[in-house]
This record gives C-alpha cells, sequence and structure tokens, in this order.
C-alpha cells in the first residue's frame, strides 16, 4: 500500500497527505462536538463561537497576507537563494507582527471582552488573544513546507496540534472548566507548534529584517488584510449580530449549522492546499493558461460535489453527535455548505486578480460585498433572524462571485469552460434542493446515493472527470 501511495503522481501524493492532514485533524474536531455540545450549554456554546469568531477576524488583520506573500514572490523567485532570502524576510514579518500582537491585544483585552456580544470574560479574552498572537508566528513557517512541498512535515504540524489540543481540552471540560478549558487546550498546543515551526523555519531559511522588502511585501500583503476582512464579514460577522439580535443560546444552532457547512471547504482544502501554492508557477509552463484554467475548474466541481455530501452527511451527524436542543442547526447545513462552495470557487476564479504586483482589485471586490452584506444583515436579520443572514450572505457572495471573475479574466484571461460550468452549477442546485434532510434511513441513503451518483455523471458527460486518461494511466502503471 505505502508503495503503491509512493509512486503516484506528486501533485496527486501530496494532495493525499495534505488530504490525510485535514481528515485527522477534522475528525478530532468532529470528536469535540459530542463532548462540547454535552459539557457547554447553548449558552457557553455561543459565547465559545464568539471567541472564535473574534479569533477569525483578529488572525487575518495580523497575518498581513504573509502566507499569500510567500506565494507569490518567493513561489516566484529566480533561484533558490532569492527564494530563501524572501521567505526570511516573510519570516522576520511574522516575528515582529506576532510581538507587537501580543502587547497590543493584552494590553486592550478588557476592552475587547466588554465589546463583544455574550458576556465574554477578561480572562476569556486574554487567552484567545494570546493564541492569536502565537498563531501569526507560525503563518509563514506553515506556508513555507507548503511552498515546498514537505507535504509530510505539514501532517505533523498541524495535525500534531490539534491531537494536543483536544488531549488537553477534553479532559478540562469533563473537569468543568467549560469555555476556558477549550482555550486553555488552544494555548499550550499553539504554544508547542510555534516553537518546533520557529526553529525549523530558522533552520531552513534563517531570519531577515531587509525593510525595504518589508515595504513591498506590505504593498501585496496590505491589502489582502482588507479582503480577510471582508471575509469575515461574509462569513463570521453574521453570528455577533445574531448573538446581539436573539442571544447566544438561540445564535447556537446557527453556529453549529456553520461548522458543518464549513466542511465543504475542509473537503476541498487538500485540493487548494496544493493547488493555491503551485498555481503562480504553473502559468509559466508550457499551455500554462489552459492547465491554469483545467485544474481551476476541476477545484470548483471538487467544491461543489463537497458540498452534496456535506448537505447528505451533516443532518444525519449532528443527530447522532449533539443533543436534541441542537437539532434546529439540520435546516441550515444545506445551504452554508452551497455558501462555503460559492466562497471556494471565487478564490478559485481569482487568479487573474491576484497574479498582480498588488492586490487592491480583489480589496476593492471583497469590500464592496462586505458593505453590501454588512447592510443585508442590518435589515434582514432582525427581521428573519438566522435566515435574513443566510439571504443576505448570498446576494453578497454571489455578487462577489460575478465580479471576481469579470476583472480576473480581463487581467490574465483563462480558457475557462463556463457554459458547463454553469449547467453543472445549476444542476448541483437542483440536487440540493431534492437533498432529503430527515431522519437516516434505508430509502434516505438511496436516495441520497443517487443524487451524488448523478452529480458524477454529470461531471463525466461535461468532461470535467478525465475518465478515458485516467484509465489509461492505471493501466500503465499496471503494467510496470
Amino acid at each position: 500500500m505505502i508503495n503503491k501511495i509512493a509512486n503516484l503522481p506528486k501533485p496527486l501524493r501530496d494532495s493525499l497527505i495534505y488530504a490525510s492532514a485535514l481528515a485527522f485533524s477534522k475528525g478530532l474536531a468532529l470528536l469535540m462536538v459530542p463532548v462540547a455540545t454535552n459539557y457547554l450549554s447553548p449558552q457557553d456554546y455561543g459565547r465559545l463561537d464568539v471567541l472564535q469568531t473574534l479569533a477569525d477576524l483578529l488572525s487575518i488583520i495580523i497575518g498581513m497576507g504573509l502566507a499569500e506573500s510567500l506565494f507569490r514572490f518567493a513561489g516566484s523567485a529566480a533561484n533558490t537563494e532569492e527564494r530563501k532570502y524572501a521567505a526570511a524576510n516573510l519570516f522576520g514579518m511574522s516575528i515582529v507582527s506576532g510581538l507587537l500582537t501580543l502587547i497590543i491585544t493584552q494590553a486592550c483585552a478588557p476592552i475587547i471582552a466588554n465589546a463583544l456580544p455574550g458576556d465574554v470574560s477578561i480572562l476569556e479574552a486574554r487567552l484567545i488573544l494570546f493564541s492569536l498572537a502565537l498563531c501569526s508566528v507560525v503563518l509563514v513557517p506553515l506556508a513555507w513546507l507548503r511552498l515546498e512541498e514537505k507535504a509530510g512535515l505539514y501532517f505533523l504540524g498541524s495535525a500534531g496540534m490539534v491531537l494536543l489540543q483536544v488531549s488537553i481540552a477534553i479532559p478540562l471540560l469533563i473537569l468543568g472548566l467549560g469555555v476556558n478549558g477549550v482555550l486553555i487546550g488552544t494555548l499550550i498546543s499553539t504554544l508547542t507548534l510555534s516553537f518546533v515551526l520557529i526553529y525549523l523555519q530558522f533552520k531552513d531559511t534563517g531570519i531577515a529584517f531587509d525593510f525595504a522588502r518589508f515595504k513591498s511585501y506590505s504593498c501585496y500583503g496590505g491589502p489582502l488584510i482588507f479582503v480577510g476582512v471582508a471575509g469575515f464579514i461574509l462569513g463570521s460577522f453574521d453570528r455577533w449580530i445574531l448573538a446581539d439580535e436573539v442571544g447566544t443560546a438561540a445564535m447556537a444552532e446557527y453556529a453549529l449549522a456553520a461548522k458543518f457547512g464549513l466542511m465543504t471547504a475542509v473537503l476541498i482544502q487538500p485540493f487548494d492546499l496544493w493547488w493555491h501554492a503551485r498555481r503562480f508557477s504553473c502559468y509559466k509552463e508550457v499551455n500554462g493558461a489552459e492547465n491554469c484554467a483545467r485544474y481551476a475548474s476541476l477545484g470548483i466541481v471538487l467544491a461543489l460535489f463537497s458540498c452534496l455530501l456535506i448537505s447528505m452527511l451533516g443532518p444525519t451527524l449532528v443527530r447522532i453527535l449533539t443533543p436534541e436542543s441542537y437539532y434546529g442547526a439540520i435546516q441550515y447545513i444545506p445551504w452554508l455548505a452551497l455558501l462555503a462552495a460559492i466562497h471556494n470557487a471565487t478564490s478559485t476564479l481569482a487568479f487573474g486578480a491576484m497574479s498582480a504586483t498588488h492586490t487592491m482589485k480583489p480589496a476593492l471586490i471583497d469590500c464592496s460585498a462586505a458593505a453590501l452584506a454588512l447592510v443585508a444583515y442590518l435589515i434582514l436579520i432582525p427581521i428573519y433572524h438566522a435566515w435574513g443572514a443566510i439571504a443576505a450572505t448570498y446576494i453578497a457572495m454571489l455578487s462577489r462571485l460575478f465580479v471576481m471573475y469579470l476583472v480576473s479574466q480581463k487581467e490574465r484571461f483563462l480558457p475557462f469552460p463556463l457554459l458547463k460550468l454553469m449547467s453543472l452549477s445549476l444542476f448541483s442546485l437542483c440536487l440540493l434542493i431534492l437533498t432529503p434532510t430527515t431522519e437516516l434511513s434505508l430509502s434516505v441513503f438511496l436516495q441520497s446515493l443517487l443524487l451524488l451518483l448523478s452529480f458524477v455523471g454529470a461531471a463525466i458527460f461535461l468532461g470535467f472527470i478525465p475518465v478515458n486518461k485516467i484509465q489509461l494511466v492505471l493501466l500503465k502503471r499496471q503494467r510496470k
């Protein structure tokens, strides 16, 4: 078995390793769902989600687009020396960012705690903010492992951190530490990973503080902060408004559904981890534009398939893993899964906009979409609550997808099979509407299986899955 995996093409082999890391990490995170929902009240679970969305927001600001800058500048470097020097400077930027974050956020922790919905304590705020400062330090080392195609080390780092976190958090929850127990587990695991990755990065590239380069990297990565903040508004800010409108206990159902919906992104992430790090170099190769379009189209197909799969599995998992008080989350899962697929498709289609020497265009697009979403949240959530949040996000996400595609194609044209992609997307929407969310039975299982097979058949018919080429490659390997 190991020999067969070793003989696979490197892109496929690395994607499998990334998939294993994600499957392991998310499997452990899934294990936490029944523990957390049984040892935390809906009000506590909602408060924990508020803290996690705070971390999502601040990690975007603190990260300063460092990982994307690494892929852009180190990934397109002319030689190994320049590649490592760019990585060393970006590593230096991450250290500076982490230290400044630690000082500023700890000083502001009482203010931040009071500003958040859900009666967040100062201690809870300090714990999550400390972990956040450490996360900013490990961004570049983790991105460097992907760029250098060291998928095995990436697996050990990411999966090991989650294993340690869960191993600490579960006993602390059982002992009655509540939200603080989860946050302590996160802090200890992040601290451990930081020490290991800092050592490996320093050993591989060293560290540099070329402030002239800091400026050029900031010009590229800086606007991505606004892209990230816009992404936060589109993906998480609605929960803050919901918490303020209906309380953290009622918001907990929506928050749980969002976690299952985001598993769509988790399923596609192994492909993204490989492709997003390689797409700039791929474009420079022979037939680069055609290959980029082909890989990006495949990514969209995988996102749609992942959405359907999560829509079918999510309701059953909620019933198995959580108390009945959380069953209200089931109704939201399919539509949040589709939102995750739309978000992923937009990122995949944004290659042209991300290929420039600056990232102002994607920043403007994302900020405009976020402003549209914010206005829609404020209008729709007070009236329709969770469904209002979902409708508002769809309005903004679809607008963003359309504009990003047009701008990216104008910046750097890729020959996408647009009509086929639109046909498959509409077919996927029909399948999503037909997806059963009732309690699992033989008929529900068979109906779900038929819907998935219908999607795969459509993808093959439209030429997104090259069955003949796959058979030819397998035949050649069998002969060897």
